[in-house]
């Protein structure tokens, strides 16, 4: 038999009994016990042309996870050796679903860096994620080089809830780790813990603030000098309240001499 290739659904290869035939009429799927066994003869191989012997057969073990198991796994945010310890397998047979993890990682990444935040109260972040925290970065003198920040970036998921984009960097002999959440239907991004939130946002630069800080400026002017104003003024002086003259008393004695007055008499009147 002949091999010619692989069938349109990717699921079988296709093999001939012609030789240099473009159709075949025999197909063998390809599952993982075809991959265990050219893994087999690929080690063989390298180990005869080395010189050493051959390793010892193993048996063939039968995997505890599925491959779409494997790849939930390792989207969630799981290793390659967490992953082999739970599928009884080795670490080079779950690095074969790696590659499509890897792809969604990575497009979850620069989506989310293509977004831009909102913070309560001071509204959207005047640049996308990615730029904020760049400069963010820079301005609180961070030493990361832009290669490392390429790689300070993290994306994981469980089932079909949002995207955790993480990013961590060193600072202060720490490594501090900002958290944000990302759906990618509604292109949505929330911040997690503060330091997201300070790092992922930056002010809007088209907003106007020079006439605002102008008009505070003046108007704590206009207080200061209203206030030397009123110290400068003399102080009015209230005129006192004119008081009535006192009423003249007699002397006690005085008043103790006088006779006292006799009511005068009823006349009587004759009838």
């Amino acid at each position: 038999m002949k091999l010619v290739g692989a069938s349109t659904d990717l699921e079988h290869l296709v093999f001939s009994a012609k030789k240099g035939a473009r159709r075949g009429s025999h197909v063998a799927a390809i599952d993982d016990k075809l991959f265990r066994v050219l893994e087999d003869v690929v080690r063989k191989r390298k180990a005869k042309e080395k010189g050493a012997p051959p390793p010892p057969k193993k048996p063939a073990a039968e995997a505890k996870l599925a491959p779409r198991d494997v790849q939930r796994l390792l989207r969630a945010g799981r290793s390659v050796e967490q992953v082999a310890r739970s599928a009884g397998m080795d670490s080079a047979w779950v690095e074969r679903f790696l590659g499509p993890v890897l792809d969604e990682r990575t497009i979850a990444i620069q989506s989310s860096q293509r977004a831009r935040l909102e913070k309560p109260r001071l509204g959207m972040s005047g640049l996308p994620l990615g730029d904020s925290v760049a400069r963010n970065l820079r301005a609180r003198r961070v030493k990361i080089t832009d290669a490392e920040l390429a790689d300070a970036w993290d994306a994981s998921r469980v089932d079909m809830q949002p995207w955790v984009i993480s990013m961590t960097f060193p600072y202060r002999g720490r490594d501090q780790r900002a958290t944000w959440r990302y759906d990618p239907y509604s292109r949505e991004l929330t911040s997690v813990n503060r330091l997201a939130s300070d790092i992922g946002w930056v002010p809007d630069g088209r907003k106007p603030t020079a006439p605002r800080t102008a008009s505070r400026t003046a108007r704590a002017k206009a207080t200061a000098a209203k206030r030397v104003a009123t110290k400068k003024r003399p102080a009015v002086k209230k005129r006192p309240a004119a008081k009535r003259p006192a009423a003249r008393k007699r002397p006690a004695a005085r008043r103790a001499a006088a006779p006292r007055r006799r009511p005068a008499a009823k006349r009587r009147t004759r009838r």
